[in-house]
């Protein structure tokens, strides 16, 4: 079963409104892309390649509003610059962007539009087509023994347009034998329990969820072949920006002396960054830990640290997979 967290027409943008899953599907039709932004804020659309995709559908809306305007590139490059900080993590959007700044510097006005949309249309294709070689590249590199898989946050589907990235590749692994998922619920906006369990379900795939702290008792007990996650950004060196809780996950595996596999397509490297050092990590609404469904679970005044990633230094990664090739320790793109 195919699902498509984002889509296009001649007019829109359609996205699935992921803040309401799993109780609901709906999906949502933006026409403007100071909604867009909004969206991309409060992660009704998320995942870093289908950010990438948000964001150029979010410029290409911008050049619809304007293209009449005596200020057309001028306004057209304020709105990108707000889109660019919609998300400051995700390298995926900022390649989009950059692509799309491109474009307006070398376009006539009067050919603008129609050429942000093109860009915008082989965007989708090149994420479809890579999901789906990175889900055979993990398919032929991870050893056929491997039953049982430990994933965080949602790599998907959802998280992508396609196959996804580290689940993406799981899915082809549940092809061709018998497999199953222990999902982290990755707190604390919980993508893993509420998207990654409602993909795996659709898919028919066996699947535990656990909390985040039964990640090492889960390895111990369930004899966990591999862990294998997604990728906000990778850099030169290969140390990796990955949902919090990631790195976490990236000790455990050395520890117990497991894979820690990155799935992720080429954009996410960003080849300007030498380590992880350098990576802009984005800060989240302390509310996301201090209430859970709008109810306070923390004392009022509660001071929080809520980073949205951390970064996974190169030597704790086994391999990262891309749509291109499998790279392995030591890293150097």
């Amino acid at each position: 079963m195919k699902i498509y967290s984002i889509l296009r027409s001649k007019t829109a943008i359609l996205i699935i409104d992921q803040t309401l899953l799993p109780h609901m599907e709906k999906r949502v039709e933006i026409r403007d892309y100071r909604k867009m932004i909004e969206a991309i804020k409060a992660l009704r659309i998320r995942g870093a390649p289908a950010i990438g995709l948000a964001g150029a559908g979010a410029a290409w809306l911008a050049s619809i509003e304007f293209e009449k305007d005596e200020q057309f590139k001028q306004k057209l490059l304020k709105a990108i610059s707000e889109i660019e900080q919609s998300r400051p993590t995700a390298v995926n959007l900022f390649h989009a962007l950059n692509k799309i700044k491109d474009i307006i510097m070398t376009t006539p006005e009067d050919k603008l539009v129609y050429e942000i949309y093109e860009y915008l249309d082989s965007l989708f294709h090149y994420e479809y087509d890579s999901s789906k070689a990175m889900a055979e590249n993990g398919l032929n590199y991870i050893p056929k023994e491997f039953t049982r898989f430990l994933t965080h946050c949602n790599t998907g589907s959802l998280a992508t347009y396609g196959f996804g990235t580290a689940l993406g590749v799981i899915n082809r692994i549940a092809e061709e034998r018998e497999i199953t998922v222990f999902v982290d619920e990755t707190r604390p906006l919980l993508q893993g329990s509420r998207l990654t369990m409602w993909e795996l379900q659709k898919h028919s795939i066996p699947a535990y969820l656990i909390t985040d702290n039964m990640a090492a008792h889960t390895i111990k007990e369930h004899k966990i072949d591999c862990i294998i996650t997604g990728a906000d950004r990778i850099c030169k060196n290969g140390d990796t920006a990955n949902k919090i809780g990631t790195m976490n996950l990236a000790i455990l595996a050395k520890y117990f002396n497991i894979p820690f596999y990155i799935v992720a397509p080429e954009s996410t490297i960003d080849r300007s960054l030498d380590h992880g050092n350098m990576i802009n990590i984005e800060q989240r609404a302390s509310e996301e830990i201090t209430h859970l469904n709008n109810q306070q679970i923390a004392p009022n005044n509660s001071q929080t640290f809520n980073p949205a990633f951390d970064v996974s230094p190169a030597n704790l990664i086994t391999a990262i997979i891309t749509e291109k090739k499998v790279y392995e320790y030591p890293y150097k793109f």
